[in-house]
């Protein structure tokens, strides 16, 4: 969902940071600063403008009393930082807001996003100094304490934060600081975590020195800490304390209460045996190799919004692995690697550093020879990587995303002359924080001050599979808004493309494709009372939005005719709305307290409000609301038809895109006032899914989802309700895709009444300038044939439902070529399985597709055209299987010209030709007549040349000519130059066809 565009930015280092190199930098938790660090300086950039607001440069003495910077780690609140010394001292600072600007205002300037607002002044205090006894390697700051992993001996240690006074060292005091080892009255509220303890899931004779961790808390599961140590291993680790309370079971609480205060297990390398669950009694036995690590783990990063974690290694790949909650076990979901995906000749080098969007939709990885971007299912959708043997290797040290997930800043190594810090944009699909699987017409892409639509859908079919098309309308967002309110974090297009609405951190805009024009709040005071909190849709003209006001959850209704100001129709709820699907006039919004409302959207002539129709509660079900990304739902036909809407809730199957799982919720009654659902996982790993309920034939109710590298459909999502339920795990079975399409783009946008998927892709250019340029274009594939494909080889063949579909294509200009690419696809299929004389049931198998295929074709005038079209475009030896079963080409032949088909009748006089090996040049002379009849000039052309390239001696050319009556006889014995001799004196052979 995520391409880089346009150039890369340079930012340069201002003084007084500019003499010595950045070893690191590192972003705020909420991303709105970074910090740099050089061997004897901390500095502290605003990400919007990219400024230097602070920066503290250390003496000589205190490098020398304390050592050079290391490192350095942002607190938890935002303004504390911790640098980290070759010596193991820590030295605190805050960061504290100045009452003199850290510059001055360059006068009347139209401000870019995010840059609207006065600039503050800032200044870093220092704090104080700790030491930490036994070799400190990193630090993890978190809300109320700060964790150091040791290297003598391997433990971890906690301390309290803020750190009390009695633990630092005043700035210019004289007194060392005293040992951080929580061994003595004055750290009673210190921990110290010995690895030694925990030998029941640390892996190795010894234990080995930790090197970083991190952590994450997603409420209501107890708080996940991945490790990594120096073996080149990585664990995920829980503190017991917390399990206790998310456990069920009364022998797993005793076990853990009386086991260590820590829980782990480890995620790399992948355990040689695991079950379902690591129930605590086991985990001792979980079986992973103490060999060596031959490919170690260098970095980790949590996606907390997909459950996975991602594990750099060594070799330039990355482990991507699956952490669902305790006590289900982790398992490997796939490896990306960069030298196969970017099809390099040498390997990118040792990972460097890894950083997931916000949104966890993409990957950004730093190798030692350049970065990377991948999508969450594994699709490569971008990179900047120098080969071995180019001179230019800059490399990658640390990279991070700024809010907004639309710029990447990366930190390069030092070169003298060059910036070391870069910036890459990014443009995205908006459905990246806007799910919308029932709008599938427009393509939608946001970048950093504007969105890009498609507009393909409404131009003709021709447009559409043209890659020249430039369909793509750029609309800028209004500096008004943008500058104020950057990053946007939610942006919507209507049904028909002609509104468009964005929101950033506070308010509202929108925008009219028929005025050209953005709407704003004429009192920039009302903008700023809310934000917008789970997504915006358009219903027609009316805008319905999820905001948060005064704290409060609301949706609102709008109209696109009113002012801003005016709000339509308001409905509290009493908790923040994370998802909400317009389906027709159905309104569904699913909360954090894991409730489903379905309203009815009830407009009259002078108003428009919402109906609650029901609610139903997912505990039990969905286990963490916030990981649920999409929502929809399939109605049954009885219900559309007869049955009241107010109950539609009741009777649907409910669709939810959650952890990167496709989970279809089937209704099930168990008692009259009651309802219960039985859940089916179609799939794992999907990043986006679209419905399509209703419309083109056979594709009504069907599902498609995208994984990273197949678009998966399932046709008619209302009969998996008819699979066979497993009693002894009282689920549905697994229900695999009617069509897997294999995509060279990321798809976006699938235009039904077309038969089109739209897409994009990247490309990067590195030869024209010495930076290189990155560019996104379009990608379309042509899904139909697939689809009659797969009703044609069904069991038995389906012929009445790919009829029935292709009635609603046959009117598009290219519907001809669609079935070209359906008889191509299946004759060379059945070539390359009747080769393999080893599968014979495969081959037999199709020998009945092809022959479904040729049966399919006679129900269309354009058969005879397809035929032929695929005989040409196929090897010769295929031939006498194809027209085994369409017929014999001289029959074929003979019905075009009785139809009057004389072009599709001169391609069929090559088949002729080589099958039959025509001596004579009756059936050319029948053709060539029939031409000059009808005037068609350029194909007697066209059939001159042919009877040239099959008679070198012209006596072929010669008796047409003479029998047609082109020129007289007696000009063709006198030796007088034909007209094709004389306009085209050297005709290559079997060109005219």
């Amino acid at each position: 969902m995520y391409w880089p565009t346009a150039t890369t930015r340079l930012v340069g280092t201002p003084y007084p940071l500019d003499k010595e190199p950045i070893a690191h930098t590192r972003s705020s938790r909420k991303g709105n600063f970074f910090a740099v660090i050089t061997k004897d300086g901390l500095g502290v950039w605003d990400v919007r403008p990219t400024v230097m607001q602070a920066a503290a440069l250390r003496s000589k003495a205190s490098i020398d009393r304390f050592g050079s910077n290391v490192d350095v780690f942002w607190a938890h609140d935002g303004r504390g930082l911790i640098i980290l010394t070759d010596t193991s001292h820590l030295l605190f600072y805050q960061l504290v807001p100045s009452s003199r600007p850290s510059y001055d205002s360059p006068g009347p300037s139209t401000p870019g996003p995010g840059e609207g607002d006065v600039v503050m002044g800032w200044e870093l205090r220092a704090l104080g100094t700790a030491f930490v006894m036994g070799g400190c390697e990193s630090v993890l700051p978190q809300a109320h304490n700060i964790m150091m992993t040791l290297r003598h001996p391997p433990s971890i240690l906690s301390v309290p934060y803020p750190a009390p006074s009695q633990l630092l060292t005043p700035p210019n005091s004289h007194f060392p600081p005293p040992p951080l080892d929580a061994a003595t009255e004055s750290q009673i509220e210190c921990e110290t975590w010995d690895l030694g303890s925990s030998r029941s899931w640390i892996i190795g004779k010894e234990p080995p020195v930790p090197t970083k961790m991190t952590a994450h808390k997603t409420p209501g599961l107890p708080m996940l800490h991945t490790m990594l140590t120096k073996d080149g291993r990585a664990y995920a680790v829980y503190q017991a304390s917390q399990l206790i309370h998310a456990s069920s079971s009364e022998a797993q609480r005793n076990q853990l209460s009386a086991g260590p205060k820590h829980v782990g297990i480890i995620i790399y390398p992948p355990p040689l045996d695991l079950s379902k669950k690591m129930e605590v009694l086991d985990i001792k036995n979980v079986k992973a190799s103490e060999d060596a690590v031959e490919d170690k783990a260098v970095d980790i990063c949590i996606n907390f919004r997909f459950s996975l974690v991602a594990v750099g290694l060594e070799s330039g790949k990355i482990n991507i692995v699956s952490l669902p909650s305790w006590p289900s076990a982790p398992k490997l979901s796939h490896t990306l690697d960069l030298r196969q995906s970017g099809n390099l000749k040498s390997t990118p080098g040792q990972v460097r550093s890894l950083a997931w969007t916000g949104d966890g939709y993409c990957l950004a990885a730093g190798y030692e020879r350049g970065w990377a971007a991948w999508s969450m299912g594994g699709r490569l959708n971008g990179w900047g990587v120098q080969d071995e043997d180019e001179s230019d290797d800059p490399g990658v040290i640390d990279l991070f995303w700024i809010p907004g997930n639309l710029e990447l800043f990366v930190l390069r190594p030092y070169e003298k002359g060059r910036p070391q810090i870069e910036v890459v944009s990014f443009t995205k699909s908006a459905t990246a924080n806007q799910p919308s699987p029932d709008n599938t017409r427009y393509a939608f892409l946001q970048m950093d001050d504007r969105v890009m639509v498609y507009r393909g859908a409404d131009q003709p079919d021709m447009s559409v599979i043209n890659p020249e098309s430039d369909v793509w309308q750029s609309i800028k967002i209004p500096t008004a808004y943008i500058a104020t309110n950057w990053p946007i974090r939610y942006a919507s297009i209507s049904s028909d493309g002609k509104l468009i609405a964005v929101a950033g951190r506070r308010g509202l805009t929108h925008y009219s494709a028929a005025s050209g024009r953005w709407r704003l709040f004429q009192d920039e005071r009302e903008e700023r009372d809310f934000t917008v909190k789970g997504g915006l849709l358009w219903f027609h003209h009316v805008l319905i939005v999820a905001v948060d006001v005064d704290k409060t959850h609301q949706i609102r209704l709008y109209s696109h005719n009113l002012d801003l100001s005016e709000v339509l129709h308001s409905q509290t709820l009493p908790s923040p709305v994370l998802v909400m699907t317009l389906l027709e006039n159905s309104l569904l919004v699913y909360t954090a307290d894991n409730m489903l409302y379905h309203f009815l959207i009830l407009p009259t002539q002078s108003s428009i409000k919402l109906h609650l129709c029901g609610s139903i509660s997912f505990r039990g079900i969905i286990e963490v609301p916030t990981r649920v990304r999409a929502l929809s739902w399939l109605i049954p036909e009885a219900q559309k038809t007869h049955g009241d809407p107010a109950d539609d809730l009741i009777v649907a199957t409910i669709i939810f895109l959650v952890d990167g799982k496709l989970v279809l919720l089937r209704p099930r009654r168990a008692r009259t006032d009651e309802v219960r659902y039985d859940m089916q996982i179609l799939a794992d790993r999907i990043e986006a899914y679209w419905t399509h309920l209703q419309g083109v034939g056979t594709l009504e109710n069907s599902l498609w989802g995208f994984d990273g590298l197949n678009t998966r459909i399932w046709l008619d999502a209302l009969t998996i309700e008819a699979t066979r339920v497993d009693l002894m795990s009282d689920a549905y079975e697994n229900v695999e895709e009617s069509v897997k399409l294999r995509l060279d783009f990321y798809p976006l946008s699938i235009l039904m009444d077309k038969g089109i998927i739209i897409g994009v892709d990247y490309e990067t250019s590195t030869r024209t300038f010495p930076f290189p340029i990155h560019k996104t274009f379009t990608g379309t594939h042509l899904f139909l044939p697939q689809f009659l494909r797969y009703h044609l080889s069904s069991s038995p063949p389906s012929l009445a439902n790919a009829l029935i579909l292709a009635q609603h294509y046959q009117p598009l200009v290219y519907f001809a070529h669609s079935l070209e690419v359906l008889l191509h696809s299946v004759l060379e299929d059945e070539d390359l399985s009747k080769s393999d004389s080893n599968n014979e049931d495969e081959g037999s198998k199709q020998d009945s597709v092809l022959a479904a295929v040729i049966v399919f074709l006679d129900y269309f005038p354009e058969s005879l055209d397809v035929i032929v079209s695929c005989a040409r475009k196929t090897e010769i030896e295929r031939w006498p299987m194809l027209f085994d079963l369409v017929g014999k080409p001289r029959y074929l032949f003979e019905k075009c010209l009785k139809d009057g088909k004389i072009r599709t009748a001169a391609s069929y006089l090559l088949v002729l030709h080589n099958l039959e090996g025509l001596e004579d040049a009756d059936d050319t002379i029948r053709l060539l007549r029939q031409a000059i009849d009808v005037k068609e000039f350029h194909l007697c052309k066209e059939l001159l040349r042919f009877l040239h390239s099959i008679d070198d001696s012209g006596d072929a050319l010669r008796t047409a000519i003479a029998k047609v009556g082109i020129i007289e006889p007696a000009d063709i014995a006198s030796g007088s130059k034909t007209p094709t001799e004389s306009s085209q004196p050297s005709t290559p052979k079997r060109t005219l066809l």
